[in-house]
């Protein structure tokens, strides 16, 4: 209503030239609501529904109306108070539609009135408000009357300012108090007054933010929602009422329910379109596509790829190529995640692309059609997906940093702030390949600190995760913990994000049993970390497998780790284009970790040396640590001291850059060991030098140790410690190491007992 006699006003012709541009624009912002694909504000929707009118005329006060010494809010005011009965409202109505439906400048108007095309936006939102109003019942009719009454109330004391006379026709004089004037100007209503198109975009709003960040809708706006809702009865407004509650569902964790709205909104939106006969499988393709992602967000793997079958053969049957391309974009996402098995069959691909298609022939299809149809969303993703497969494939890093960087440069210049937290992950991840773990982890303060607010609930989950762990991969237990639980309260009602950050918290407890021996509630936290396999992450999976092993390793059960190895190798091996070449790597330097372990140091040299080769080669510098620790071990047992020190001295410093400091005390007690056993062989004097400096790294290894909370490792160092000082008859020292030794044991069963 007030944009409405705001536009008759513009056609009157009471603002000057240098205010219509201005007037126009602000008409249009509150007009024109953006659909849900331009991504509109739900605070702006909200705020535009509850809007104060001297808040939402507030810009106006600011500009000249052709009335000399007033402005084109007091013109307003004045128009706005000229509706004085349920008559004038009809009145006023019946001049909008003359208005616009005359087709010359009548002989009475003013000589700078305008006259709307029909055609013209302007005319068209003055006939659709004309044609709702004729439309209303006389009750609709009163209630309009009534809420439009209530909400020009508070400019009563502005416009009597101005106009005295005519606010004494309400019988106001200036002694009445403003509680008063409250009570007789204003006619509160006890229902919320909310058109169906207010509704529908304000749902369409937030169902677009649920898409985009992944989240759950308030209860607050779900009551308020619900609350509207139930006096609109409008099908297209309950066909998006069931779109957000399959969201709803789905962010849950409940399945059946999801299903379920997801077949109404289907259902709905057939009886809200004009002619859903012939559109049903317009709509039933964007059904398709919502149930595939749906399955595999649940581990229904095989059903995903059916639905997304079907889809595919819609869109290309509808010819909607936006929605085929996000189709097969999917179905490159889902090869990806469960690899061609017995099970799975990709068929759509394959004979969409050719019976020998493969990954890349479907991301070069993706991005050809991205660039031709200018879908940069659809591009960008592309980009990462073959960034991520050639880290995985080839291992080659300088090609998936290229590509990565053209994904930033494109969510850059069409400003696509959804996709940033995305491409700053897939950066940290390469970043962590080449040893940069410093510059790794700017890659996820960004995250946390820039793109914070439009980034997706799941990236920022996985970045906080993932700094996380790294910090408890460096001894810093309490602070990864904190991060994590401060994040808890963020994911609430987000079923599977609440159990990632659940089960890294776990993850985190299992690290620390580890480090400080405490294998039976090491063995809790590893039971309890089994739901989240399920998560379909390999990089959890991995994660878990990893702990998995050295939770063997400690309880000296080597069968067990040499079988759980195997297995990790064995699977790698039949699916060779899908597991990351890094991971097969690491499985390798454990299998000859293991060995060197068991005292069969000879067998993992091999296997050792070419994991380090072949890391070297591709510059997986954390994997090639890891091999280079497993060799000074095997070389140690093959008493090769001189080649474990010039390895080790070699390789420490890069250890020290690199951020999990575990490597850092295993390198240093390995080249204290080669000190030790070159003495053995050397000379008097030759043999003092090698002993003190192999005391001196025992004792930095310690102190690395201690910031790791390491018991075991902390134990190993003090009784070499020891063993050194009595071979050079030092009994002091001797005596100070085996004190700290029992400290450290009475210590240990004190904590265990007071569990």
């Amino acid at each position: 209503m007030g944009l409405l006699v705001l536009v008759q006003e513009y056609f009157l012709g009471q603002l000057p030239l240098t205010s219509r541009m201005r007037v126009l624009s602000f008409i249009a912002k509150y007009s024109n609501i953006k659909d849900a694909e331009d991504g509109p504000s739900g605070h702006d929707l909200l705020s535009r529904i509850d809007a104060n009118i001297i808040d939402l005329f507030l810009p106006l006060t600011t500009l000249a109306s052709v009335v000399p010494g007033r402005s084109l809010y007091d013109i307003l005011l004045q128009a706005l108070w000229s509706l004085q009965s349920l008559h004038a409202l009809h009145l006023f109505f019946e001049k909008v539609a003359q208005h616009v439906d005359s087709v010359e400048k009548p002989e009475t108007a003013a000589k700078d009135s305008i006259i709307p095309s029909r055609a013209s936006p302007l005319g068209q939102y003055c006939r659709r408000c004309w044609l709702e109003f004729t439309r209303l019942e006389f009750d609709d009719t009163r209630s309009l009357w009534l809420a439009y009454t209530d909400w020009r109330a508070p400019t009563f004391d502005q416009w009597s300012q101005r106009n005295p006379e005519s606010a004494a026709q309400y019988g106001v004089s200036d002694d009445v108090k403003d509680s008063d004037l409250t009570q007789r100007l204003i006619r509160p209503t006890s229902e919320s007054v909310v058109s169906a198109a207010d509704v529908n975009s304000v749902i369409a709003s937030s169902i677009y933010y649920l898409q985009k960040l992944g989240t759950r809708a308030p209860e607050a706006m779900k009551g308020r929602l619900r609350a509207w809702l139930t006096d609109q009865h409008d099908a297209g407004v309950q066909s998006l009422q069931h779109f957000m509650e399959f969201f709803d569902h789905w962010k849950a964790g409940q399945y059946t329910m999801a299903l379920e709205s997801l077949h109404r909104y289907f259902d709905y939106s057939l009886v809200a379109k004009p002619g859903s006969n012939d559109n049903m499988r317009v709509y039933y393709q964007y059904a398709l596509l919502h149930l595939s992602v749906l399955h595999a967000d649940f581990d229904c793997w095989e059903e995903s790829v059916d639905a997304m079958d079907e889809c595919i053969a819609t869109a290309r049957e509808n010819h909607d190529t936006v929605c085929l391309n996000f189709a097969l974009s999917w179905l490159l996402y889902l090869r990806q995640a469960k690899p061609k098995n017995g099970s799975l069959d990709y068929r759509s691909a394959s004979g969409f692309l050719g019976a020998a298609a493969c990954e890349q022939d479907e991301i070069g299809f993706l991005k050809a059609k991205a660039k031709d149809t200018k879908h940069w969303s659809l591009l960008s993703s592309t980009l990462l997906e073959e960034a991520k497969l050639g880290m995985h494939v080839s291992g080659v890093t300088a090609t998936s940093i290229e590509q990565i960087v053209q994904a930033a440069y494109v969510n850059m210049q069409q400003d696509l702030q959804t996709l940033m937290p995305a491409a700053s992950l897939f950066e940290s991840a390469v970043l962590e390949r080449l040893g940069q773990s410093h510059v790794s982890g700017l890659a996820h303060d960004v995250v946390r600190c820039i793109h914070a607010d439009q980034a997706p609930l799941a990236d920022r989950v996985r970045s906080v995760c993932r700094s996380a762990y790294n910090a408890a991969q460096a001894g810093q237990y309490t602070s990864a913990m904190e991060v994590l639980e401060s994040l808890l309260h963020v994911v609430s009602g987000v079923l599977k994000l609440e159990q990632r950050i659940v089960g890294f918290l776990s993850l985190v407890h299992l690290v620390k049993n580890l480090a400080m021996a405490k294998l039976d509630h090491a063995r809790y936290h590893l039971a309890q970390l089994k739901p989240l396999r399920s998560l379909g992450d390999t990089e959890v999976d991995f994660e878990l497998n990893l702990v998995d092993i050295e939770l063997a390793i400690q309880e000296s059960d080597l069968e067990r780790a040499m079988a759980l190895v195997d297995a990790e190798l064995q699977r790698a091996k039949q699916t060779t284009s899908h597991v990351d070449v890094s991971q097969r790597l690491h499985y390798m330097v454990l299998k000859s970790r293991v060995f060197a372990i068991a005292g069969q140091a000879s067998q993992g040299f091999s296997i050792a040396s070419r994991a380090a080769s072949t890391a070297m080669r591709l510059r997986l510098i954390p994997t090639l640590l890891e091999a280079t620790l497993s060799l000074a071990v095997i070389l140690n047992e093959l008493a090769e001291y001189d080649a474990v020190i010039e390895l080790l001295e070699a390789t420490v410093p890069k250890i020290n850059e690199f951020r999990p400091s575990r490597l850092l005390p295993r390198a240093l007690y390995r080249l204290a060991e080669a000190h030790v056993g070159l003495a053995g062989l050397a000379k008097t004097a030759e043999r003092n030098r090698l002993v003190r400096e192999a005391e001196d790294l025992f004792e930095r290894a310690r102190n690395t140790y201690s910031l790791l909370s390491d018991h075991n490792g902390m134990l190993d160092c003090l009784a070499m410690k020891s063993l050194l000082a009595k071979w050079r008859e030092d009994e002091h020292a001797a005596a100070q190491s085996d004190g700290l030794y029992a400290q450290l044991v009475i210590e240990k069963q004190v904590a265990d007992q007071s569990v």
